[in-house]
């Protein structure tokens, strides 16, 4: 049996209904995704954590990169859920708990890596609605830890909630998709270290 007709067919189909979808989230209808492609951004914490050996500061340039699927409820308000990766460091500097002899070569002259799973509640504001290119934004979520290079520091520094404010601009580059830089600011926990900061973010609006 000669399926390429029906698949065709079909290909051309849901082209068609994603095009139509695009046109009217233009519209401040239907469903959407933003794919930030680079969010450069950089966290220092508010204060020191306890480790097991010394104390943690995170104050470090890191990356990240986020996807999110959302829906409109009106042209000025939309919804959506968004995952993302997270990469960033922290130093270890000693306290009195730290051991007299030496610990861990370097352990105390090197940044460490960490990696979070960012998953979080994605809500955007429209002031003059979607044809409009500035949009507000709010991020509420929980990034669990996926990777850290001490595991021993885990338990101290583990993943936390996350809070971001920011604002977008639209620059359309088609029907379908547009650029949408952004400028936030970052509130996030890790395990029981608060940090804060800001990141810009590069991405694009399906």
């Amino acid at each position: 049996m000669n399926i390429f007709k029906p698949a065709l067919l079909g290909c051309l189909l849901l082209c068609t209904h994603i095009v139509s979808a695009q046109l009217r989230a233009k519209e401040g209808k239907g469903y959407f995704n933003i794919t930030n492609i680079a969010e450069p951004q950089y966290l220092q914490s508010v204060d020191s954590s306890e480790l097991a050996f010394g104390d943690a500061y995170i104050k470090t340039v890191g990356f990240a990169a986020s996807t999110i699927n959302g829906v409109f409820l009106n042209p000025h308000l939309s919804i959506g859920l968004g995952v993302g990766v997270q990469f960033t460091r922290y130093k270890a500097h000693r306290n009195a708990a730290t051991p007299d002899s030496t610990f861990a070569a370097g352990y105390f002259e090197d940044g460490h890596s960490m990696t979070a799973l960012p998953i979080f509640a994605d809500f955007r504001y429209y002031p003059n609605g979607t044809r409009n290119s500035l949009m507000l934004i709010l991020d509420v979520g929980y990034a669990p830890l996926l990777n850290i290079k001490n595991d021993f520091d885990k338990m101290y520094l583990d993943g936390g909630a996350l809070l971001k404010l920011g604002a977008a601009y639209r620059i359309p580059l088609g029907e379908t998709i547009s650029f949408l830089p952004s400028l936030n600011f970052n509130a996030q926990r890790f395990g029981e270290n608060t940090s804060i900061g800001a990141n810009i973010g590069l991405g694009f609006m399906f």
